[in-house]
């Protein structure tokens, strides 16, 4: 192979790498979100505000921080899950709400296959790893959802 082929080559390898490499470590802006009461009937969320969520996702690591002004029933707990709303529907638990908050880090594979986050209503003690219905949540935007 030439010097000039081969330097060609090296420039076009290097590139697609640059383009993947950047692809896969896409950073969102921060965002704070209200978490809002869900529609009965549902799907989607209404106007009336229970809480708030912030999420920071840097390269695959997503901070999330929750606080919520709603309480539950005296025998449930609230536990807070990120969605695959419009792929998979697969839930994925991000633990219980405890005296109105939950700070939690998730290294991920893809944190923005994710397009919901919600809270739902459990049992103390709850022994069913799926989710119950849905109390409350907010859509996440772009860059989520992809």
């Amino acid at each position: 192979m030439s010097k000039l082929k081969f330097s060609m080559f090296g420039i076009v390898i290097t590139a697609i790498l640059s383009v993947t490499v950047s692809f896969n470590s896409v950073n969102a802006e921060p965002l704070v979100m209200d978490i809002n009461k869900a529609l009965d009937p549902g799907p989607g969320f209404g106007t009336e505000k229970i809480g708030t969520v912030s999420v920071d996702v840097q390269n695959r690591t997503a901070d999330l921080s929750i606080n919520m002004t709603a309480i539950p029933k005296p025998d449930k707990v609230f536990e807070a899950w990120l969605v695959d709303a419009d792929g998979s529907n697969y839930k994925l638990s991000l633990g219980a709400i405890e005296a109105g908050s939950l700070k939690t880090s998730e290294h991920m594979v893809n944190p923005y296959t994710y397009t919901e986050f919600i809270i739902t209503e459990e049992p103390k003690d709850d022994v069913d790893p799926n989710a119950a219905g849905t109390y409350g949540g907010a859509e996440l935007p772009t860059p989520f959802g992809r």
